[in-house]
């Protein structure tokens, strides 16, 4: 049964994203969780009761699964202090997260390594977990099988052995006997000592390697530790502090200095909160060891890049608290995905190489940035909320640092004499960032704003030439960012590094001058990305190529003019866009249709004749946004019941395909009609899931970015 049966008809379009949510943890979660899910997502906040005679279960199957959704924090819960009753809402926000589980892990997997990444999927089936427990069942998921005699039972023959690397009397997880759980991998050694399914290369994996990477995710902000606060909606938490900050004016709060004052109060309170989120993040960025910025970052053995953090130190700090209770910060990985979109945005105008140096610039100011967007409600510490509304700035020098060992700065741009260049033009600092005015941006300075002088106008250009670099693409003897090949970054020498220097600057300054405004140069030797803007003009890339695509190209100019002129009359708009009077009628009527733009009409008289009123197009970016994400969430669902369809039309053969035996071996187990059939549904669930995954990326850059 699909979980769209268990939804009334929504009074509103914009409940299509809580249909997706639900949708979204289908592919997770049992009947019964879906069931509840379902209700508090339909019907708002409920309690026990309610949610026991809404989902026809009996109140032990409804609190086992508010345990389980509550542990992957899918339904946040709120007691009341007074009557002693608890009440659970849905948090919509965290299901639909589950649609880019494969987007975190990707960009996981490429900037921290495989360990990480797995780490990362046991967080999202595990939901919160211990460490010490997160450890166990990492290193006995991913560790290599073990291996038994046949007829032996399990008992422990490793005398030698470490607390965290015995797997066999660790067997107290929550769903029961750990060993038993995950037998899967255990393979059997028959009387002549062969071992099947045992690889030669297979290793076990280290406590202390899960404990430094974890540390590394921890200190990132990619994984966080989890607080009694975290497990109610931001609305409650702030109304609860409220609450309290209220015992300490008895008399009431009136006048404006008692107002200040518990406003303050409660400022305070909730910045206090955020400090004890952070404690252990922090705790780690502090005492971690941290790589010289001279050397480049050094590559783990997982796979993964150090990012600055060493981590040999951050280890032994998590092995001190084993109990600490973790989870995936998704707040972290959305930024993550936006700084890879961006990067993607990027290499379109700029090219490869620039493209990687502006990905070098957002890994750096990453670790300055906690979330995309902030709201009344969000928890900020005092450095989150003066990096918030003071900005993010990086040197260049840590720029060099968070750029990819494989990127060669000395190509992709071009040489020009030193008299065609205008120094002070080509580097001027801005002090502001550009303001968005209606639905365009403003490329000229406000007043108030500077051109200062630029932090290279002593700039040295003679030492860009030298022998052995890559300029304009031509090889010579260095490579990989001014070191010699082999990746060794340790040994680069101080002039090899200050000319890879000078050419990764000619790469920002090529950002900064860029129509899109990628960077601003906004200090001495200082440079930032106002996301702001840059997402404006995503959005608007976005919205360009779906008016294209369904309007022609006359449409897209209609388009254009209104958006920069903002409300314009029907007999004006055809002289500006060099079309006839019909032609743009026509167009502007299919348009509105389309809900891309709107018309106010303007009467003359009191007679409101079609003669005497005065038609006014225009374009409304916030209602087009609403519309396209409600079009979007419509496609994901029936995206996600088409693919329920199909996997219920192929049961069969799915269950055969599931058997242990059959796993990874299909084509040589199944039969060839069965193997056909197989392959066909692979296909239909590849087409689906890929066309969810582009419909994501458009909720990204309209909603949550």
């Amino acid at each position: 049964m699909s979980s769209m049966d268990n939804f009334p008809q929504y009074a509103s379009p914009c409940s299509l994203a809580y249909a997706l949510a639900l949708e979204s943890t289908l592919r997770l979660q049992s009947g019964t969780l879906q069931r509840i899910v379902a209700t508090l997502l339909a019907r708002g906040r409920s309690n026990v009761r309610d949610l026991a005679l809404h989902t026809s279960l009996n109140p032990k199957q409804v609190r086992h699964g508010l345990a389980l959704v509550i542990q992957h924090n899918l339904v946040f819960y709120q007691t009341d202090h007074e009557t002693a009753a608890t009440t659970y809402e849905a948090n919509p926000q965290a299901s639909y997260h589950l649609v880019r589980i494969g987007k975190i892990l990707d960009v996981i997997d490429r900037k921290y390594g495989i360990m990480a990444r797995n780490l990362v999927n046991d967080l999202l089936m595990l939901g919160h977990v211990e460490i010490a427990e997160l450890v166990r069942y990492h290193r006995l998921k991913h560790g290599p099988p073990k291996v038994k005699i046949n007829g032996e039972q399990n008992h422990n023959h490793d005398h030698d052995h470490d607390p965290d690397d015995d797997f066999d009397n660790d067997n107290d997880l929550e769903n029961g006997d750990l060993d038993d759980s995950f037998n899967d991998d255990t393979h059997y050694v028959n009387g002549n000592g062969t071992a099947h399914g045992t690889a030669d290369d297979a290793m076990p994996i280290q406590a202390n390697e899960v404990y430094d990477t974890l540390a590394q995710l921890i200190a990132a902000g990619v994984v966080e530790s989890v607080s009694v606060t975290m497990f109610q909606s931001p609305q409650d938490l702030k109304a609860s502090v409220e609450q309290e900050c209220m015992k300490e004016f008895p008399n009431g709060i009136r006048g404006a200095k008692v107002m200040t004052e518990f406003d303050t109060m409660v400022k305070s309170q909730i910045k206090a909160i955020g400090v004890e989120r952070a404690t252990m993040k922090r705790k780690l960025q502090e005492n971690a060891l941290y790589e010289p910025s001279n050397i480049k970052r050094r590559k783990l053995a997982n796979g993964g890049m150090s990012n600055g953090f060493a981590g040999d130190s951050g280890g032994s700090i998590l092995r001190d608290e084993p109990n600490m209770v973790v989870r995936l910060n998704l707040d972290k990985c959305l930024v993550e995905l936006r700084n890879q979109k961006l990067t993607e945005h990027a290499e379109d105008f700029v090219g490869e190489t620039t493209a990687q140096v502006f990905a070098g610039l957002l890994a750096s100011l990453c670790k300055k940035v906690y979330r995309c967007q902030h709201d009344q409600y969000t928890i900020m510490t005092e450095e989150e909320e003066e990096t918030y509304f003071t900005g993010v700035r990086v040197t260049s020098e840590e720029i060099f640092d968070h750029l990819s060992p494989g990127v060669d700065v000395s190509t992709g741009i071009g040489a020009a004499s030193e008299e065609d260049i205008d120094i002070r033009f080509a580097e001027k600092i801005r002090k502001y960032p550009p303001q968005i005015q209606g639905s365009h941006i403003q490329g000229t300075l406000d007043e108030g704003d500077e051109i200062l002088g630029s932090d290279d106008e002593d700039y040295d250009r003679s030492g860009e030439h030298l022998k052995g670099t890559h300029v304009n693409g031509h090889r010579g003897s260095i490579a990989q960012n001014g070191t010699k090949m082999g990746g060794d970054y340790s040994g680069e020498s101080q002039s090899s590094r200050a000319e890879q220097m000078r050419h990764m600057r000619q790469h920002l300054l090529i950002l900064t001058e860029t129509k899109q405004q990628f960077v601003r140069h906004c200090g001495q030797n200082e440079w930032t990305v106002d996301f702001g803007p840059l997402i404006q003009q995503l959005r608007y890339v976005e919205l360009d190529t779906m008016i294209e695509d369904n309007f022609g190209r006359q449409g897209l100019r209609l388009t254009r003019i209104l958006r920069e002129k903002g409300k314009l009359d029907d007999k004006t708009l055809p002289a500006m866009a060099l079309m006839r009077k019909p032609d743009v009628h026509v167009k502007m009527a299919e348009m509105e249709m389309a809900g891309f733009l709107e018309v106010q009409e303007v009467p003359r008289d009191n007679n409101r004749a079609a003669n005497r009123t005065m038609f006014f197009w225009f374009f409304d970016e916030a209602r087009t946004i609403k519309r396209v994400l409600d079009n979007a969430y419509k496609s994901m669902v029936r995206c996600l019941e088409r693919l329920e369809v199909e996997r219920y039309n192929k049961r069969a053969i799915l269950s055969l395909a599931d058997r242990r035996d059959v796993q990874g071996k299909e084509e040589e187990m199944l039969r060839g009609d069965v193997y056909n059939e197989y392959l066909e549904f692979i296909e239909i669930e590849k087409k689906l899931l890929s066309q969810v995954s582009r419909l994501d990326d458009l909720v990204s850059v309209f909603q949550d970015f």
